[in-house]
């Protein structure tokens, strides 16, 4: 071997350290500013700033009460109901992309998009769906793209609640089909859905657990109670 070919083949062994060398490491102090960032941001309270704009009233009073998009939509029509959904969605969606563009892994942009989705469950008192749609995207933008079919078709046919359902469901299979050499990444999806549904199956605050089987179905797959 030549002496001009062994330089070029050490150089080419030495470049990946040199590029890791220059990457800064996300450690686990960044890792919780992002995460309490993004926990932060999911105590906005989108949907009773989009009421009280529109109407002049308070959220709690209309429809159901409830504070996500679809109370909004029943109550005060699909562009208002529109709108919160967009909101409640990007402020799940944008503290994610932006750790991921600050050079955060899979797991780090995860646990970033669904410490806000908490956020809105233990500050707004919602069930986090809107939050988890826009976590998905900054997840996996072809994986959420895929699965919007089910809830599209859901709200079309008024079945939006048993949409997000087959959406949840499916995520983290349409994860492992399109990352089939990264299977960890699937790992995000299912903290997701496990999120929704703790969340649903706690119910309206003070409305206590379910009494049988079908009202658990009810709260588990249709996120209302039977009296609903």
């Amino acid at each position: 071997m030549s002496r001009r070919a062994a330089s070029c083949c050490a150089s080419s062994r030495r470049a990946p350290g040199r590029k890791a060398q220059g990457r800064r490491p996300w450690g686990a102090a960044k890792t919780l500013l992002w995460i309490g960032a993004g926990f932060a941001m999911g105590g906005i309270p989108n949907g009773r700033i989009v009421a009280r704009a529109v109407s002049g009233e308070a959220l709690e009073d209309l429809g159901d009460g409830k504070p996500g998009s679809s109370n909004v939509a029943r109550s005060l029509g699909w562009k208002p109901g529109a709108l919160t959904l967009a909101l409640d969605a990007g402020k799940a969606y944008v503290p994610a992309a932006a750790a991921r563009l600050a050079g955060a892994g899979e797991g780090t942009v995860a646990a970033v998009g669904i410490a806000t989705m908490l956020g809105h469950i233990a500050m707004v008192k919602g069930r986090g769906a809107a939050c988890g749609l826009g976590a998905a995207f900054a997840m996996d933008a072809k994986m959420m793209t895929i699965d919007l079919v089910p809830v599209v078709g859901g709200t079309a046919l008024h079945r939006h609640a048993e949409g997000v359902s087959l959406t949840a469901f499916a995520l983290p299979l349409t994860s492992l089909a399109l990352h089939r050499d990264q299977p960890s990444r699937a790992l995000g999806p299912l903290a997701l859905i496990a999120v929704i549904f703790g969340a649903r199956l706690r119910g309206t605050p003070g409305a206590g657990l379910p009494d049988s089987p079908k009202a658990w179905w009810y709260r588990f797959w249709l996120d209302r109670d039977t009296k609903e």
